[in-house]
């Protein structure tokens, strides 16, 4: 079930940039010819790190085999994603998260973390994780949706690797 949907995912993303045109705001034509390599002009700011309004938080949930509280604090170009969650037992996984605006998309970003997890067990062990993601904001809601992976190495005297941690999120913008 979890590749199903991870593979729709997939497809919709690639299917939008696959299907996108040229941008309309510098376009005098009212058809707008397609450019489909738009995503690797970094030069031109397609992909953009520097939109993201400092001070603005975000709490929802993060849920599909687990379920948990996610919580992010934008600074200046960058955040801070936290995450409690409750399986089995408790953990709790705090990321920096480097975010590029995709700018030919209004609202949808993608981003990478590091971080580290610590997982309350009889040994709790430590880990250290990365944060791989997509998230789209609403212009006209203050809701955030996202989807993300975060593969874990955990460190103990069982040092073990997490590689399925899969999820999708809604937050609350405020």
């Amino acid at each position: 079930m979890k590749k199903q949907i991870l593979l729709i995912v997939s497809m919709c993303f690639l299917f939008h940039f696959s299907n996108a045109e040229g941008d309309p705001r510098t376009s005098t034509d009212s058809f707008v010819s397609t450019d489909k390599s738009y995503l690797f002009q970094t030069p031109q700011n397609t992909i953009d790190g520097s939109k993201t309004p400092k001070g603005k938080m975000e709490l929802g949930i993060r849920f599909w085999d687990e379920i948990g509280i996610d919580f992010t604090y934008n600074l200046a170009k960058n955040r801070i994603h936290a995450t409690g969650t409750f399986d089995n037992n408790f953990r709790i996984n705090v990321y920096y998260d480097w975010i590029f605006n995709v700018s030919s998309a209004p609202g949808l970003a993608l981003y990478v973390g590091a971080g580290a997890a610590v997982k309350f067990t009889e040994y709790a062990p430590f880990g250290l994780g990365a944060n791989l993601g997509i998230q789209y904001s609403f212009a006209k809601a203050p809701i955030a949706i996202g989807f993300d992976w975060r593969p874990t190495w955990y460190l103990a005297s069982n040092s073990y690797y997490v590689g399925n941690d899969f999820a999708l999120m809604v937050r609350y913008k405020f």
